[in-house]
């Protein structure tokens, strides 16, 4: 019987150290996740609405701080009157200057208080944008990276299935193998292939999808090593509970919310109450091209100033309607609210269980890793002795490569799952980022 090697096979599933990153020709240097992040930072349409929104409400302060100061107006006005009686003939020039100042209007401060709040809403609104960027970014990124390990593994599966084949072909030849064992190995050939094909599709998919982040081609990307000991979370429940309920930026926003609400109220309150203002003013009128002497012009400045009082007596019920119906806005955002927090809650529960389990997941994985390398290595050995029939080498052969395909799946889906805890509890910046970049290697020169 034709003797099948496994080193080979093993050498390029990267037994040694458990490293699976696909080997290129470096023309640049490898890309890590912060230079993708600023990449996409710059081009991501998300963030840039999102800062312009805060832009514009920030705008929407000064606006409505605006109707509390003074407000100066100049007026002027020339005329000139053409009579059939020559007597009333002239030409008239008046300016005039006024001030206003609201001394009591309920509303306008309202106003004020409320757009503060709106702004205080955006800038959480935007912080989250960022922060969804990071995740963006961060799942692009890994998406890739387990793609292209996955067609790693796929084709490395592919060429030792082929291998199989022709050396069962070849048995068969001189009958030392039968036809089940060709077509055995043949199925399993053809199977790596068609793996081989997805995925190579799922990663030019996944690429596609990370250039559409970074706004161009994707640059040769660093690695993970599968060895690579990740940084540990405080795993206490009611810690990180309690920082989400206090910190999640979905609900401090929900909390702006329910300010701005409330404010609402506030303001269409302001409809019962009178408004004060004081008014100064000063005007000058001055006639020529009139006939002297006349009694009837003489130029004349004066100055005036006073306080203006309205008060509100009936409106037919609109402004108690127009209460009652921010009223029920407001309860619409104190519900919002509760929701909010009960779901920021639940997800830092679940994904502080997600990590721990994750802990105990890779550390399986990896020993399912060396353990399903040692099973193929004895099925390959009973093969050649007559011991083991090739079926189970190749369920061997299958079990190694799952057992590899799940701890690269296992370990990418930690960093983001740290990543995801981190955005929950309202702490998830491009420090943490940074963080896992520097975990990152640049894959190996083919030479």
């Amino acid at each position: 019987m034709k003797n099948y090697q496994l080193n080979p096979v093993l050498k390029a599933l990267g037994l040694a150290g458990l490293m699976l990153a696909v080997p290129s020709v470096q023309a640049a240097p490898a890309a890590g996740l912060m230079e993708i992040y600023r990449m996409a930072e710059s081009h991501d349409t998300a963030l840039a609405q999102a800062y312009a929104q805060f832009r514009s409400d920030e705008e929407g302060v000064k606006s409505a701080k605006g109707s509390l100061l003074p407000q100066i107006s100049a007026d002027g006005s020339y005329g000139i009157t053409d009579s059939s009686i020559d007597a009333a003939d002239v030409h008239a020039t008046d300016l005039s200057l006024t001030l206003n100042q609201a001394i009591y209007q309920r509303e306008a401060w309202t106003r004020y208080d409320q757009a503060k709040y709106v702004q205080q809403s955006s800038r959480y609104a935007l912080q989250n944008t960022q922060q969804d960027l990071i995740l963006r970014v961060t799942e692009a990124y890994f998406a890739v990276l387990l793609a292209q390990q996955n067609l790693a593994l796929f084709k490395a599966k592919e060429e030792a299935d082929k291998t199989q084949l022709e050396s069962a072909e070849a048995s068969a030849e001189v009958g030392l193998s039968s036809r089940v064992d060709v077509l055995q190995a043949k199925s399993s050939y053809d199977l790596s292939r068609s793996d081989r094909i997805n995925a190579e599709n799922s990663l030019d998919n996944s690429i596609e999808e990370l250039a559409k982040l970074v706004g161009g081609d994707v640059p040769d990307l660093k690695s993970l090593d599968m060895q690579t000991a990740l940084p540990q979370m405080d795993w206490n429940l009611s810690s990180l509970q309690q920082k989400a309920e206090q910190q999640n930026l979905s609900v401090k926003q929900a909390e702006s919310q329910v300010r701005v609400a409330e404010q609402e109220v506030e303001a269409q309150k302001s409809g019962h109450w009178p408004t004060v203002s004081l008014q100064a003013k000063w005007n000058d009128s001055s006639y020529s091209d009139y006939q002297k002497p006349s009694s009837r012009y003489s130029d004349n400045s004066q100055t005036s100033i006073g306080v203006n009082v309205s008060m509100p007596i009936y409106s037919g019920g609109t402004v108690s309607s127009q209460v009652s119906s921010a009223r029920y806005q407001s309860e619409v955002a104190k519900e919002a609210l509760r929701e909010s927090r009960d779901q920021a809650r639940l997800n830092a529960r679940l994904q502080a269980r997600n990590l721990q389990r994750g802990v105990s997941l890779i550390s399986a994985l990896r020993e399912a890793v060396k353990s399903n390398d040692a099973f193929l290595e004895a099925a390959e050995e009973g093969y050649k002795v007559g011991l083991n029939n090739l079926l189970e080498v190749l369920t061997a052969r299958s079990n190694q490569y799952s057992a590899r395909k799940n701890l690269l799946e296992a370990v990418h889906n930690q960093v983001l799952n740290q990543l995801r805890l981190d955005s929950i509890v309202g702490e998830l910046d491009t420090d943490d980022l940074a963080r896992f970049d520097a975990l990152l290697q640049a894959p190996p020169i083919e030479n």
